[in-house]
């Protein structure tokens, strides 16, 4: 450590300061009864205090104690006989506060939440209300002197961070993020560099929905790092751009852009059952040897990106209106996730869902296959278990908390 006064100056103010910006005071908006204080043993400064190798270093600390209480910004407490040369206290002075943070080349805290208040205020009219919730209660934080888990050194970050969430509405498809971060933020990859883990600690701690992966919570608000096709194969008729075509002339199935699907116009649906796939692999072995048993198969990928969603959204208005509809299915994962993704898909799309492998007896045969869990997984299952919208999966919950086991999709073999 440096022996200049000069330094050890920032020192001392800076952690005095952090004392007081700590304490209950400071978040009440006054300058309380008590001084921030420590003991010189306690000190950031004990070792080069105590330094018997280099007095110099003790010199040097008690000249800058010296000038900062000359400037009435400290006061000092040194033992009978022995001042001057042993400090034993040192005390910030309230009343010159501005001196002391002016003194350390510091911001103070209380001005840092100001200006994240304001840099923030936009988001309180934010047309999605997670977001506005999110911003009020933090604002709320700021205004009673809370950082509120936010950077208050980088206000940079957080002005982009709000450029991102006002320009996040008007993305109606996936948008690639180096494509959006260059129009909103004039720099292709200032999203994914600076911006991306934040926005990500916002939507997994106030968005809307749990997703499982970083990648699904950035493509529920349509950023992904390159466009993604939606896959199905089975037997549909549709129009593209006034063109009738049928899925059956594509015997491995198609990928569809968002762009097609919106385009696109379903003009008759097979009656067979219908089933959703989440994993890629699986969505493959189904087409290759089971195709004929479904009338159509949709890779959903986990929970379902906006193109998938947009065409899911059309088959089940299609449905609606066949008489009688035919049946849906998903298959996906045994576990918290695959749960989830399921009940998500019977909410938004099709009510009468059915799950497909994803019983107490498909867990019990190849439980042996399973993937154990730890304590925090198993809380996430009791979350749901105690979930009156996964009434109907208790007793495969039950099964699952009781062998500590998740089954993944791809180690079930096709019936």
């Amino acid at each position: 450590m440096t022996t200049e006064p000069q330094s050890y100056k920032y020192i001392i103010l800076s952690s005095l300061l952090s004392k007081y910006e700590a304490s209950t005071a400071f978040q009440a908006g006054n300058l309380g009864r008590r001084r921030p204080q420590w003991s010189i043993g306690d000190s950031p400064l004990a070792r080069d205090y105590n330094d018997e190798m280099d007095y110099a270093k003790r010199e040097a600390i008690n000249a800058a104690l010296l000038e900062l209480e000359a400037e009435g910004v400290v006061a000092l407490a040194w033992p009978k006989y022995r001042e001057r040369t042993e400090v034993t206290r040192v005390y910030l002075e309230l009343g010159a506060l501005d001196r002391a943070y002016e003194l350390a080349g510091l911001t103070p805290k209380a001005s840092k939440l100001s200006s994240m208040r304001t840099i923030l205020e936009p988001l309180l009219a934010h047309p999605w209300g997670w977001v506005a919730d999110w911003a009020q209660s933090t604002d709320a934080a700021l205004s009673a002197r809370k950082a509120a888990g936010l950077d208050l050194d980088a206000p940079d970050l957080y002005c982009s961070l709000v450029r991102v969430l006002l320009a996040l509405p008007s993305l109606t498809e996936s948008t690639p993020r180096r494509v959006f971060s260059q129009r909103v933020l004039g720099d292709s990859k200032e999203f994914e560099q600076r911006v991306e883990k934040v926005l990500l600690q916002v939507l997994r701690a106030h968005g809307p929905a749990e997703y499982e992966t970083d990648e699904e919570y950035l493509d529920s608000v349509n950023l992904v790092v390159h466009p993604k096709l939606t896959l199905l194969a089975g037997e549909l008729e549709f129009t593209l751009n006034g063109i009738a075509s049928s899925l059956v002339n594509f015997p491995g199935g198609l990928g569809l852009a968002h762009q097609s699907i919106k385009e696109l116009s379903i003009t008759s649906l097979s009656t067979k059952p219908m089933l959703t796939v989440e994993n890629l692999t699986t969505y493959y072995q189904v087409t290759q040897h089971q195709q004929s048993r479904w009338g159509l198969v949709v890779y959903t990928g986990g929970f379902p990106h906006s193109g998938t969603k947009q065409l899911l959204a059309k088959l089940a208005v299609t449905l609606i209106s066949k008489t009688p509809a035919a049946e849906v299915y998903h298959w996906g994962d045994i576990d918290y996730g695959g749960i989830r993704i399921f009940q998500h898909l019977k909410e938004t799309f099709f009510p009468s869902l059915r799950p497909y492998l994803m019983d107490v007896a498909a867990y019990r045969e190849y439980a042996e296959r399973g993937l154990s869990f730890e304590q925090s997984y198993a809380l996430r299952l009791q979350a749901l278990l105690h979930d009156e919208r996964y009434l109907e999966w208790r007793p495969l919950l039950l099964e699952m908390l009781s062998r500590k086991v998740r089954v993944e999709q791809e180690s079930i073999g096709l019936q």
